[in-house]
């Protein structure tokens, strides 16, 4: 598979980015836009069980271990300690905050629906339901989508409890089951690096979510002081898991491509000395 800028969805002039990724894959970056990809990813069915999350997650954790254990260990701990101690886990906070702000806005008192993209075994809105207060917990239904056979079996189960379903699916195709206009907040963490067709899957969100409806995003940072320094050693770099590599700017011009429009992205979203970025893009309001 050979891809255009994504996007900008048609070709454009590119450099090849050397030194980054090992052959066979190959990097390029957008002279028109400055947007970074693999141009050469693998298909969707070798994401399914030879390249699902799970199995290169493993692998990509043993490399980085073996090759900087000491760096290794100390961003194992410092996580450990923002999750358990200080209980600290952004993209859950976010996601709750949101889902109670549209259960706020829906003075009609129907369900609340979440979607998690690339779900992996539901561990994520898991926890925000479990946040939540019981009555909060009786409005929202929590939904995943995901294509590793494995882990949208675990997801469906662990989701089962609150009402809800994992889609055994490509990113694209699962969120085209839910009806349009029937989603209150899709939530696209750590995922968006990996998606093939990022900008059509934006537009699949914007179709599925209601007016005011909201997508939460976490990427790699590409404009990160980290990513500048340590070049292709940096941990942003997965090959090959990621394909995307946005910064603020392009995350921007995707967002505003698919219809959507940054509600947030402050300082603290994108904050250069941090390797991730945040945002939260709304579906305007008729």
């Amino acid at each position: 598979m050979k891809r255009v800028c994504p996007l900008t969805e048609r070709a454009t002039a590119s450099d090849l980015v050397e030194g980054l990724a090992p052959a066979p894959w190959i990097v390029r970056r957008c002279r028109e836009t400055g947007f970074v990809f693999l141009e050469n990813p693998p298909g969707y069915e070798s994401l399914k069980e030879d390249l699902a999350w799970q199995v290169t997650s493993q692998r990509e954790s043993q490399q980085r271990a073996a090759a900087e254990p000491l760096r290794y260990a100390l961003s194992r701990w410092a996580k450990h300690l923002r999750r358990q101690v200080a209980k600290r886990h952004k993209v859950a906070d976010m996601s709750l905050a949101l889902a109670i702000r549209a259960a706020s806005e829906r003075s009609d008192g129907q369900q609340v629906h979440l979607v998690d993209v690339g779900c992996g075994w539901g561990q994520l809105l898991g926890l925000v339901m479990e946040r939540m207060s019981p009555v909060m917990r009786q409005r929202c239904v929590p939904h995943g989508v995901e294509i590793s056979t494995e882990l949208a079996r675990l997801s469906d189960a662990a989701l089962a409890p609150y009402g809800g379903h994992c889609e055994h699916a490509s990113a694209v195709d699962g969120l085209a089951r839910f009806a349009s206009g029937s989603l209150d907040l899709v939530v696209l963490s750590s995922f968006l690096e990996h998606e093939i067709a990022p900008l059509p899957l934006l537009r699949h969100c914007r179709a599925a979510l209601r007016e005011g409806g909201v997508v939460l995003v976490k990427v790699p940072n590409h404009a990160s002081w980290n990513q500048a320094m340590r070049g292709p050693r940096w941990c942003g770099y997965r090959w090959p898991d990621h394909v995307n590599y946005f910064t603020p700017d392009t995350l921007r011009a995707m967002a505003t491509q698919a219809g959507l429009e940054v509600e947030r992205m402050n300082w603290r979203d994108r904050f250069p000395l941090s390797d991730s970025l945040y945002a939260v893009l709304r579906k305007a309001r008729a």
